[in-house]
């Protein structure tokens, strides 16, 4: 048995968390669950960046962006709406939780989801936005995070919290170094080939990416308030429902709005017959057809089921760290992975050829590794200042009698 602090990292002596169970009989602390699930994040959206990057490499412009948009949210919700299934099979999703007063939060979660789905990915394309500012631009989900928590959660920030966020954003900075020296000696590709605008799309990108993981936290903060007045058996609403339900109705936004691959400028389709004809040479890479030239489609199923067990990993993990942690944490938690993908770039330099990603050298992986104990300080003194809730009302929804199940 594991100790029972109701912060992440530092003890907080007037409120104790009971911790979590595995099938109600293997005991775990509060805190071991959650650096244990904030790691697992760290590892999802890592395998989730550079397996994307793979992912979009191995059609060679067989397709179009928005197929790939399309068949990791069909994939995802397939998964997602099987598991919550059996789950409700399993009497673990209870009748309250299917209530339209909690779907109207999944159904705004899916549209700013599918918002970022579209913005993030069709603004990747290193064509677009070059690698070198990618890295920098998508860092704005931390400072956007914070600032829409602030008006539409009830957050407290203490001033450790604003230390904590202020450090974790130098330690990024100083991880990117490297990318702004290469951009002021002119060694690297800025170059906007097909708009000065995309880099402000992948910045917005970043505003419904926050929104949503924000309306997530608000759902799940809500619905314990409810049940503990209510005095329901569960108090926290499933991830599983929650994200089986949210990626469907993504999805069916996603596809509702396929027409704006067609959009000049934006899309990557000239009309519908290209639009159709490329879409289904998505597929038909998947399945390695031989009478697809061109391409290295023998590389794009596996590649593919790497960027979807990912994105699945990502979709439950995240939603338990909004609902016993917080959006802020979440946000906090992705200006590592960029710092391994970096990593792995650096280390595997024939896939990063293979990949187009760019050239990573010695700098790339000294400022990255130096910016990680940065990180991971602001990251201690985040926890370490205890919950960020306004009032005592919003602080005690960390805080449960008894033991709560981690599979819910």
């Amino acid at each position: 048995m594991f100790g029972d602090e109701s912060t992440l990292l530092i003890p907080n002596k007037k409120r104790r968390h009971p911790g979590f169970t595995i099938g109600r009989k293997w005991h775990l602390s509060f805190t071991f669950v959650a650096i244990f699930m904030s790691i697992l994040d760290v590892f999802f959206a890592s395998g989730q960046s550079i397996g994307l990057v793979l992912f979009l490499g191995s059609f060679q412009e067989l397709t179009g962006l928005y197929f790939v948009v399309f068949f990791c949210s069909l994939s995802v919700a397939t998964v997602l709406s099987l598991l919550a299934l059996w789950f409700g099979y399993k009497k673990q999703i209870t009748r309250s939780m299917l209530s339209f007063r909690w779907i109207k939060y999944m159904l705004i979660v899916s549209v700013f989801d599918a918002a970022n789905a579209f913005l993030n990915v069709f603004s990747s394309h290193g064509s677009r936005v070059p690698p070198a500012l990618s890295s920098i631009l998508t860092q704005s989900v931390i400072p956007f995070t914070f600032i829409f928590s602030k008006l539409l959660l009830p957050k407290k920030y203490k001033w450790l919290h604003i230390f904590s966020v202020c450090l974790v954003l130098i330690g990024v900075a100083f991880s990117l170094i490297p990318t702004f020296k290469r951009i002021h000696d002119g060694t690297t590709s800025t170059k906007l080939q097909e708009g000065w605008y995309w880099p402000f799309i992948l910045i917005i990108s970043c505003i419904p990416s926050s929104l949503m993981s924000i309306f997530q936290e608000k759902l799940q903060m809500k619905y314990t308030q409810q049940a503990k007045k209510d005095q329901e058996k569960v108090t926290r609403f499933s991830v599983v429902l929650f994200q089986g339900l949210e990626s469907t109705f993504q999805l069916s936004i996603i596809s509702l709005c396929f027409a704006l691959d067609l959009i000049p400028n934006f899309g990557t389709s000239d009309n519908i017959d290209k639009f159709w004809t490329s879409f289904s040479n998505g597929f038909r890479c998947l399945v390695n057809d031989s009478n697809l030239p061109g391409g290295r489609c023998n590389f794009t199923g596996p590649l593919g089921l790497l960027t979807v067990t990912s994105y699945v990993g990502l979709s439950i993990i995240g939603p338990f760290l909004t609902d016993h942690l917080s959006a802020n944490w979440l946000s906090i938690l992705s200006s590592i992975s960029p710092l391994i993908a970096t990593s792995f770039w650096f280390i595997f330099p024939a896939i990063n050829e293979w990949a187009g990603v760019g050239k990573m050298d010695a700098w790339d992986i000294g400022f990255s590794l130096g910016a990680l104990p940065i990180i991971i300080v602001g990251m201690f003194l985040y926890g370490g200042g205890g919950t960020d809730g306004k009032t005592e009302e919003e602080e005690d929804i960390i805080h449960e009698e008894h033991p709560l199940e981690v599979f819910w």
